[in-house]
């Protein structure tokens, strides 16, 4: 019977309290959550609720345990995050650098976004100005159009009086001119 085992960590620190190990052989037995805190003195210290458990299969991660220098457990993910010999790479570092890179995209399409916006208000203050301009020239041309339907009226209505007058046969009348006296004659005053 194979056995895998069960590693018991800190919740708070991902801290491995206790590993179980691996049993190969006919007379071992799983034990249980509850046995294994009344006989490893490790556990038995500890309140429970504070305890977590990771169970693996027999033999699953048996590699990075050979190779790794040590191990233990994340507390947010409950996975298992392993340390290797030699120098080890900073997570951040790259993330960092991308982050960067990341703002100074952002930056530059921000600033981009406000030289088009800037753009754009200055195009819509001269659509303004040119609609303000033509208004002024639409509201003059309509007192233009007004004057002149005002003449147009005032002309058909001479019009119209000149042309009862000729059907009635009468003449238009025609301001009276002063007479005035024949050259060297003498004016009748009678």
């Amino acid at each position: 019977m194979q056995i895998g085992m069960k590693i018991y960590y800190d919740k708070a620190t991902g801290n491995v309290i206790h590993n179980t190990g691996e049993y190969v052989g006919r007379g071992y037995v799983e034990t249980t959550e509850d046995q294994d805190f009344a006989s490893i003195k490790e556990l038995a210290q500890r309140v429970r609720e504070t305890v977590g458990v990771i169970k693996l299969e027999y033999s699953q991660y048996r590699k990075e345990f050979e190779e790794c220098d040590s191990y233990r457990v994340n507390p947010d993910s409950g996975t298992l995050e392993f340390t290797y010999p030699g120098e080890q790479p900073n997570p951040l570092e790259g993330r960092l650098e991308a982050v960067e890179a990341g703002a100074a995209d952002t930056a530059q399409q921000l600033a981009d976004a406000l030289s088009r916006l800037n753009e754009t208000k200055a195009q819509l203050m001269d659509t303004q100005v040119a609609l303000t301009e033509s208004y002024e020239e639409l509201q003059a041309t309509k007192a233009e159009l007004q004057d002149t339907k005002q003449e147009a009226v005032d002309a058909q209505i001479a019009i119209t009086e000149l042309y009862e007058l000729v059907l009635a046969g009468q003449q238009p009348i025609e301001p009276e001119v002063p007479e005035t006296p024949a050259e060297g004659g003498e004016v009748d005053n009678g």
